[in-house]
Formats: C-alpha cells, sequence, structure tokens
C-alpha cells in the first residue's frame, strides 16, 4: 500500500524546511516545523526522527516530548509515547497536553479508569479548552458511566460549538441513556455540521427508526447511501424503517440490497424472512430460510417461521418439529412454546400444552388468547386460583369477549367469591339478555350471596327464555319453598320430578314434594 501523492503545498513547503536545515542544522525549531509537514504527509517515522532531533538539540523542552509521544501513538507504539510523557510531565508537571496524551495513550492500553485521572488535571490546567471534557467523555462512555460523559461533553460543546464528533458522542451516550429525543437532536445538530458523513446520517436514521419516526428514518437513509452507496447497514435500516411503514416489498428490496453487498448478513434475511411472511409468500420465504439455515443451522427464528409455514399447509408433525428445534436453539423463544402447544392442545395432549403455555408465559409472552387457553387448562386440573389469575389478564386484553367474563364468574363460584361472580355474570346478561343459561348463573350467584330477591329474579327469567330449563325449576322451587310460598314451590318442584332426567334432581325435587304433603 502506498501514501496518496502529497499536494503541491507540501512539497513546497518540505523543500523549504529541508534547505533551512542545510543553512542551520543547529536549528531545533525548523526539525519541529518539517516534523509537522511529515505528519501531514503520514510519513511518521520520519516525523518522529526530527522530533527526536530536536530534542537531542533542546534536552529540556517538555512540549517536544509531547509532539513525539502524538507520533508514537500514530505509530502504535504507545509504550514509548508514554516514556516520552512521563519524561515531560517530571520536566513541566503544568503542561496540559502532555497529562492529555498521556491519558490517550491510557485509553488504547484499555484504561480508562487512569485515563479519567490524567484527563482531569489537563482540565485542571487548561479548563478553557475543549478536548481534556471530551477526552474524559469519551472514556466515561468505556465505563458506560452515560450520565458523565452526557456532563463532560456538554461542556465540550459550550467551549467548541462547531465541533460534529462531540455531538455525536453526546447523541451515543443519550441514546443508551433511552432519552432518545436528545439522542436525535444530537445526531441532527451533528449533520448540521458535516452534511455529508455517512457515520452522522446513518446514526442520525437510527435515531429515527428508535423513535418509529420511520418516513424521517429513510430520508436520513436516503442521504447516507448517496454519500457511501456501500454502506450496508444503512440499507439495512433503510428496510426496517420500510417494513415498520407496512411498505414490505420496499423493505425486501432493501435487505436484497444488503445482502447484494454481505451476502451472509444473517439479520438481514431473518427481516426479509418477516416480510415474506407477512406476505404470506411461502414459497420465497422456504427458500429465504434455508439460505439463513446454510448460515446459522441453529437460528431459531428461521425454524419458527418454517415452523408456521408448515402449519399453513398442515404438515403438522413438521411444524412441531420446527418448533421445537426453536425452543431447542433458544429456550426463552415465548412465540415457540404457544404455537407448539396450539399443537398439543389440536392432538388433545393438554398437559404438555399447559406446559409449553406456562413457558411461553414465564418467558414474557403478554398474550390475552394464551392467558384464557393457560387458564382454561389450569381450571380444568383444579388450580381455580392460578385460573383466576389467567382470566383477569385475559379480560384486560379482551374486555369485550363475554366467555371470559362467563368463566371468570364459573371459577369466582367454585372459590366462593359469589358477589364477585355476580359482577361477572350480570355483566354477561347485560350482553347476551336471551341467554338461559347465563340467567341461571347469575341466579345461583344471587342465592349463594344471600340476594333472594334477585336471584328469584333471574330463575324466573331463565325460565321465560327456556321452559325447559328444569335446573331453573328447581332453584326457584327451593327459594319459595324457604319463603313458606309452597303452591308455587309445588308447582316448580312437580314440574322437575315429571320432567327431569338427571336422577338426583328428580330425587330432591319428589322429597321436597313429599316434605311439603307431610306439612298439609
Amino acid at each position: 500500500m502506498t501514501r496518496p501523492k502529497p499536494a503541491p503545498e507540501l512539497e513546497k513547503r518540505l523543500a523549504e524546511a529541508n534547505a533551512k536545515i542545510s543553512r542551520n542544522p543547529g536549528d531545533w525549531q525548523t526539525f519541529m516545523a518539517r516534523a509537522v509537514i511529515h505528519k501531514q504527509l503520514e510519513n511518521y517515522p520520519d516525523a518522529a526522527a526530527d522530533y527526536t532531533t530536536a530534542r537531542d538539540i533542546q534536552p529540556g523542552n517538555a512540549q517536544i516530548l509531547v509532539e513525539r509521544a502524538a507520533i508514537y501513538r500514530l505509530m502504535n507504539e504507545t509504550k514509548m509515547a508514554l516514556a516520552d510523557l512521563v519524561q515531560a510531565i517530571e520536566i513541566d508537571p503544568n503542561l496540559g497536553q502532555a497529562f492529555y496524551q498521556r491519558a490517550r495513550c491510557l485509553e488504547d492500553l484499555g484504561q480508562p479508569e487512569r485515563a479519567i485521572a490524567d484527563y482531569g488535571k489537563c482540565i485542571k490546567l487548561m479548563a478553557d479548552k475543549p478536548h481534556g471534557y471530551y477526552g474524559r467523555g469519551e472514556a466515561f462512555m468505556k465505563l458506560k458511566q452515560y450520565d458523565a460523559a452526557v456532563a463532560d461533553l456538554s461542556k465540550a460543546i459550550t467551549l467548541a460549538p462547531k465541533v460534529a464528533a462531540s455531538y455525536s458522542l453526546r447523541a451515543l451516550a443519550y441514546y443508551w441513556l433511552k432519552q432518545l429525543d436528545k439522542s436525535l437532536a444530537d445526531y441532527q445538530m451533528a449533520v448540521s455540521l458535516e452534511p455529508t458523513n455517512p457515520l452522522y446520517l446513518h446514526n442520525c436514521g437510527v435515531a429515527c427508526f428508535e423513535l418509529k419516526q420511520y418516513k424521517q428514518g429513510i430520508v436520513e437513509f436516503d442521504k447516507a447511501v448517496q454519500v457511501a452507496s456501500k454502506q450496508v447497514e444503512s440499507y439495512f435500516y433503510r428496510g426496517r424503517c420500510q417494513a415498520g411503514l407496512g411498505q414490505l416489498r420496499a423493505a425486501i428490496k432493501d435487505f436484497d440490497k444488503v445482502l447484494a453487498l454481505k451476502d451472509n448478513h444473517k439479520e438481514a434475511l431473518s427481516m426479509r424472512g418477516n416480510a415474506l411472511l407477512e406476505l404470506k409468500d411461502y414459497n420465497a420465504l422456504a427458500a429465504n430460510d434455508e439460505r439463513l439455515l446454510a448460515i446459522d443451522r441453529r437460528n431459531a427464528d428461521a425454524h419458527y417461521r418454517r415452523g408456521l409455514v408448515n402449519m399453513a399447509n398442515r404438515l403438522i408433525d413438521q411444524a412441531m418439529q420446527d418448533f421445537s428445534q426453536a425452543i431447542i436453539n433458544r429456550p426463552t423463544f415465548a412465540a415457540a412454546y404457544e404455537e407448539r402447544a396450539r399443537i398439543h392442545a389440536m392432538r388433545a395432549d393438554k398437559l404438555s400444552a399447559l406446559s409449553d403455555l406456562t413457558a411461553a408465559i414465564e418467558h414474557g409472552l403478554d398474550d390475552p388468547v394464551v392467558f384464557a387457553l393457560h387458564g382454561k387448562l389450569v381450571r380444568e386440573k383444579g388450580d381455580f386460583s392460578s385460573a383466576l389469575t389467567d382470566y383477569d389478564k385475559a379480560i384486560e386484553g379482551l374486555p369485550e369477549a363475554v366467555e371470559l367474563y362467563r368463566d371468570r364468574g364459573e371459577i369466582h363460584y367454585r372459590l366462593r367469591n359469589y358477589k364477585q361472580a355476580v359482577e361477572d355474570f350480570l355483566h354477561c346478561v347485560q350482553i347476551r339478555p336471551n341467554d338461559s343459561v347465563l340467567r341461571f348463573n347469575l341466579g345461583s350467584a344471587y342465592y349463594e350471596n344471600n340476594q333472594m330477591d334477585e336471584a328469584l329474579e333471574a330463575f324466573t327469567r331463565a325460565i321465560a327464555l327456556d321452559r325447559n330449563d328444569l335446573p331453573s325449576y328447581l332453584s326457584r322451587a327451593d327459594i319459595y319453598f324457604v319463603r313458606g310460598d309452597f303452591k308455587r314451590a309445588t308447582e316448580d318442584y312437580r314440574k322437575v320430578a315429571q320432567s327431569a332426567r338427571d336422577p338426583r334432581n328428580k330425587q330432591l325435587a319428589e322429597e321436597r314434594l313429599a316434605q311439603i304433603a307431610a306439612m298439609k
């Protein structure tokens, strides 16, 4: 690899410096000036050599050591740079640049804590200069101390408000602090200062994406790829913005561009698969996920999507295998547990279905349908308290589902929470006033809650809706019996005794009729 040809102006300045040194080889300042030219030409060894000569001429000059240390850093000779800086600080402990450069070296060595101490000394000596604050902010970022980073970078921006890098780094700190509005504002400021910087444009787009400002995100990514046409991640995130707007075909085109530039981009294949799944383009999806699995055989998302396709094609056994593989590859994959639970339920394997639904909920699935199904299964096991918790969550997500209120009312009834049972059944009959079974359930809850007038009315309405509702006749007869209204009680008991197929109800009615006859 060769360095680019130097600009004519630099060549001219270098020739002039060479001539001066030829005339006066003891002029240390000319060696310093020539070292700067070599640095601009990226000829670092020659720059270091000139600083060394200047140092030999002026051995007590700490600034020369600082300048040579900066060149050593560019040459990745960090230990040599540190040695120079230690000497410089010994010569002049008030030289802020020496502490700054030593802090940079310590960062290069992965010691941000020690670097922060040196940045602090630099700031103390050069409080009106921005670079100490910027450097310390950068070190705080490495330690994930984002609030401290924001404070230092804000100070750097106050001192030098036209430096785009400070806004960009503070934007990143705000991003990790989840202050996305501030992050976006800083990225926008960085872009305004350097409108053709592809990284700033990209990061501005990412901030828009995180804020779900997808249209503006697309605008920023458009600019980014115009400046850097092979910037893979900008196409990727633009595709994600397109998908967020429901523009799935456009999203797929962007993911295709990503894959054309980087054919093993797993995230692009996965996002492309999600778009194809929404479009129900199962043939293209199958090819997409086969490609993804060829790169990553343990990709849980690919197995999950393939399972969904197999379900759509009624290939239940294959779907079961794919969902199981997705779970093996990602044991916290809640959606895969849910789908496998559905297959277990289809096969009447309630125990396995319950196990998978429990896992889905434990791993964060917040789906009212899942809570309802889980509640139904634990209820069938007799765990009414757990079922009640599930139905509460299901109703929160599906407040219009009458069946959920009915089931919860039945659970409250079993748990002897009769007041709550009344509330649930009353809600049901307000929506379905002509449902005799719901009227009976409401009457039963009223009865157990000692609201006899309301219970009597509920049973009477149930009978009006269904003249063969023998449980309502029997329950109403019991109320009449307790109140001493034996004539009406006899009519209802006789109806049950004559028509009941349930031997227990028939026996109860006959026993009551016998009691009434004995009292006459």
